[in-house]
């Protein structure tokens, strides 16, 4: 697909990751999150790039797309892999193989890294049934709930 540039993020980019991040949570937890909370967050991401890796994708000079990625190292991954710890596509381009492009990005930093695979925690289904099935189109493979435990109050 043509007209998206998906280029490492930065931390002149740090406004437009949290208006993404900020619509993402919104849509899975609405009326919790706020920019205000995002923003300090969002840099020290951005400046964290020994162990996290954002990519932002932009249509005609505007940031449309984003996927983040985080280096884990597990035993059963064989050593290090990545985690996908946010993907967004704006609304208006979903379907649109933005969403698919991003992966694709994804996928080949992760072998560059020489990473073992690319894991990702996909929303509740089936509330979020079309979330998992872009995922399976994709090349992953479900393997049950992922649970976590909260230290902080959102």
């Amino acid at each position: 697909m043509e007209g998206y540039e998906i280029r490492p993020a930065g931390i002149a980019d740090s406004e437009s990751i949290v208006t993404m991040a900020l619509a993402l949570l919104t849509e899975l937890y609405p009326n919790i999150y706020t920019a205000d909370q995002l923003r300090p967050v969002a840099e020290r991401v951005l400046r964290q790039s020994e162990d996290v890796f954002p990519f932002i994708a932009f249509a005609d000079g505007r940031a449309v797309g984003l996927i983040v990625l985080n280096r884990c190292t597990a035993l059963y991954a064989l050593g290090d892999f990545g985690e996908i710890s946010e993907l967004f596509v704006g609304p208006a381009l979903r379907s649109s193989g933005l969403g698919a492009l991003l992966i694709e990005k994804a996928v080949a930093f992760a072998q560059s890294q020489g990473w073992t695979m690319l894991e990702v925690g996909a929303p509740e289904v089936p509330w979020w049934q079309r979330t998992v099935e872009f995922y399976r189109r994709n090349g992953f493979t479900e393997v049950g709930p992922r649970l976590y435990r909260s230290f902080v109050d959102v």
